[in-house]
């Protein structure tokens, strides 16, 4: 587990025991505002970006070669405005960022996404609009064989680009940009965007795909070899599912845009929602088409979703005591939504007593978990077995 200490420091933690692994090894200068870490397996990298120029740290991109003995870091700056939450990684490496507004100085970005090798961080390609301002940080999904980065901006829009030339050759022409839906301001979390793809049967191959039954004592085949003598190759069963509609899920606080032409079928929309948008091939470009908006919930943080539920939380808010009193407000209420039609399929009614805290938010192991600010972490999900 990697931790990185207010001084910069990066720790290598073990799980088992929380101490360190490695040798500490400074990657960033001291009280710098940084995003979370990103790690690379298969290429031993570990990457970071620092904002809003906090302590002094310039606004940009970190990388440390976790590989090397002297735990190399190599940064990017972008001269200009802040990154926006974390990276995000192309299939073939390529580490792209969404900086949002800022003065741009000379050879500086501000509203635009950067694509920076994976090494060096030198700059390969921007996509840069004046008035796409960037709120959140970007998601990458591949369709039609190409990478595909998502992105939301201030005035409420979800821009699509193609990874491979981000801006086209004016650097400022996105493969789609779709239509308002939050109100301008929009407010989106950091980390908003979430994407999930339905599976479906593949219509009469469910009786192919299972091998005829073995007669009854026959030695089962182990390793796709032939069960006994005379016996042909074992037979590759054939694919009964197949990808289905794929998902862009957009967590909003507050009133959706007026016009924004949605499906309000869980009700009016004033504390925020997730809304979900349909990606669509229209002669092979990717678009977003409106499929359905949550009921009410409070700043929802990016959900998550585990075998096509959608589990949204409505994060609650706090409300200021004096005095020694702890802070109360709205509590915190976990819900889980049909992940194709926006069904409430169950909530946590009054199970937590107090606010979300931060991004205390994750799932594992079958369950659902949440944190929240009284000190509690709850933990939602199927009952175990009892015997």
């Amino acid at each position: 587990m990697y931790v990185l200490a207010s001084d910069g420091v990066l720790h290598t933690l073990g799980f088992p025991s929380g101490k360190d692994v490695q040798k500490p090894a400074p990657f960033l200068p001291a009280n710098a505002h940084s995003s979370d870490l990103i790690a690379v397996q298969d290429s031993l990298y570990l990457y970071t970006t620092t904002s809003q120029d906090c302590g002094g740290v310039s606004n940009g991109v970190w990388a440390m070669d976790m590989s090397s003995e002297t735990r190399t870091v190599t940064s990017w700056k972008t001269n200009g405005g802040s990154p926006v939450g974390s990276v995000a990684l192309a299939t073939d490496g390529t580490v792209l960022a969404a900086i949002g507004a800022g003065q741009a100085g000379a050879g500086g970005y501000s509203n635009a996404i950067v694509a920076l090798d994976p090494k060096t961080l030198q700059l390969k390609d921007w996509f840069t609009q004046p008035t796409a301002e960037f709120v959140s940080s970007p998601l990458v999904f591949r369709e039609n064989d190409k990478d595909i980065v998502a992105a939301a901006t201030k005035d409420g829009r979800i821009l699509l680009l193609d990874a491979s030339s981000l801006g086209g050759t004016n650097h400022s022409t996105p493969l789609y940009a779709a239509r308002p839906f939050a109100g301008n301001p929009a407010r989106f979390p950091l980390e908003a965007l979430a994407m999930w793809q339905e599976v479906i049967p593949i219509p009469g191959a469910s009786s192919a795909s299972s091998p005829p039954a073995a007669p009854a004592g026959a030695p089962a085949a182990q390793g796709g070899a032939p069960a006994g003598p005379g016996a042909g190759p074992a037979a590759t069963p054939a694919p009964t599912m197949q990808p289905g509609t794929r998902w862009l899920l957009v967590p909003v606080t507050g009133p959706l845009a007026a016009g924004a032409q949605l499906p309000l079928t869980n009700g009016a929309i004033t504390n925020g929602a997730i809304v979900a948008l349909k990606v669509v091939d229209e002669g092979g470009k990717p678009t977003l088409q409106p499929g359905w908006v949550s009921r009410d919930l409070t700043s929802p943080v990016t959900p998550l979703i585990v075998n096509g539920v959608v589990f949204a939380a409505s994060t609650g808010k706090p409300q200021a005591m004096t005095g020694a009193a702890a802070p109360r407000g709205t509590p915190a209420v976990l819900y889980a939504f049909n992940g194709a039609t926006g069904k409430e399929l169950w909530n946590s009614g009054k199970t937590m007593t107090s606010f979300m805290s931060g991004r205390s938010f994750w799932s594992g192991t079958g369950q659902v978990y949440v944190g929240t600010f009284d000190g509690n972490v709850y933990a939602f999900g199927f009952a175990m077995e009892r015997r």
